[in-house]
């Protein structure tokens, strides 16, 4: 099926610049705070319900990357590449679980209700935890490095792995339930594991899950070309998929579903190469595809659902370690984020 043509989003204002690189952004629930996982181990805060962003304090405590952030009514929960889990009320850290995983914290969600907090990480275990006070209620083996979790909007949880299975998990049913396979999003090459289940989102009207990542090419110099599936839940067949036109165009690195049925998604490449795009199930392609993205990492609907922010890497990136700055050092990346109107 064709795409009908949409609008083409207009950028709002200048981008906001933190100094350093972002793995996540997420829009508070009433829409007025925006919140930032950082590589230097904070949560940068902006107020976004003016006319200007203002930014707040930020929020510390972590000693890795923070690898994701999840609000909730009331509270801000973030995860870091140590294994760390905390929670925030404003500026003030409510609780922290040091040791929530054995290493890389991959990925939290929250459920609809707000009363289950989920994470997955390197370790492979699928957790459980009261949003309110921390405590553990119950965990899973999956026997696999897991990337990516999600809920569905009546509280059924789903992880992603390394090697392209998404899997339902569940107190009622042990260590899985159901099994939706991707396998074209994982590939063994020169002896290493390359892609995985990078993101996991479900539609608006809660029959979709859309499972993001990349078909790798090489292990190598690792090339892969965005793929983003989109599976019925109630039978866990696979109903359609968009996938990207060559291996430099990398991962599909965040999932935003609208309540028009069309979803958004960032994805980064090689060299450099970044966009996100407005496509609808079913459709051949997307009905917008662009953005001046280098290297996008991550896209936040706005609770209206006609903004968006969509953060990146700074132009001119030297992240390859090929250009040095005036002083002979090399000049750390960052992750402008810019606002877009749909």
């Amino acid at each position: 099926m064709q795409p009908k043509a949409a609008n083409a989003p207009k950028e709002l204002g200048k981008p906001l610049t933190p100094a350093t690189q972002i793995t996540r952004v997420r829009f508070a629930p009433n829409g007025k705070t925006l919140a930032a996982a950082c590589f230097d181990g904070k949560v940068r805060r902006w107020d976004v319900s003016g006319k200007e962003p203002a930014e707040l304090p930020a929020l510390g405590e972590h000693n890795g990357w923070v690898t994701g952030i999840a609000f909730g009514a009331k509270l801000l929960f973030s995860a870091d590449s140590w294994g760390r889990l905390s929670a925030w009320d404003g500026a003030k850290r409510v609780w922290a679980v040091a040791d929530a995983h054995n290493g890389w914290l991959r990925a939290l969600a929250l459920s609809a209700d707000g009363k289950q907090l989920v994470t997955c990480g390197k370790d492979g275990a699928v957790r459980f935890w009261v949003p309110e006070t921390g405590q553990k209620l119950y965990e899973f083996d999956a026997k696999a490095d897991l990337l990516s979790v999600c809920f569905t909007a009546d509280g059924k949880p789903f992880a992603g792995d390394l090697f392209g299975k998404v899997r339902e998990f569940g107190i009622a049913y042990g260590n899985g339930l159901r099994t939706f396979e991707a396998k074209e999003l994982h590939k063994l090459d020169r002896i290493q594991d390359v892609g995985g289940v990078k993101c996991l989102a479900l539609a608006a009207d809660g029959k979709t899950l859309f499972a993001g990542g990349a078909a790798p090419k090489t292990g190598g110099f690792v090339e892969c070309t965005p793929l983003l599936i989109a599976f019925d839940l109630a039978t866990g067949k696979r109903t359609s998929q968009w996938k990207g036109a060559a291996p430099a165009e990398g991962y599909v690195t965040d999932i935003a579903p609208r309540a028009d049925g069309t979803v958004i998604f960032t994805t980064s490449g090689q060299p450099g190469q970044g966009k996100f795009h407005i496509w609808k199930p079913g459709d051949d392609k997307p009905q917008f595809s662009g953005g001046k993205h280098p290297n996008c990492h991550s896209v936040a609907l706005h609770p209206d659902g006609d903004k968006i922010a969509v953060s990146a890497t700074n132009a001119n990136s030297s992240g390859n370690g090929r250009v040095k700055g005036t002083g002979g050092e090399y000049p750390a990346n960052s992750s402008p984020i810019q606002m877009w109107s749909l």
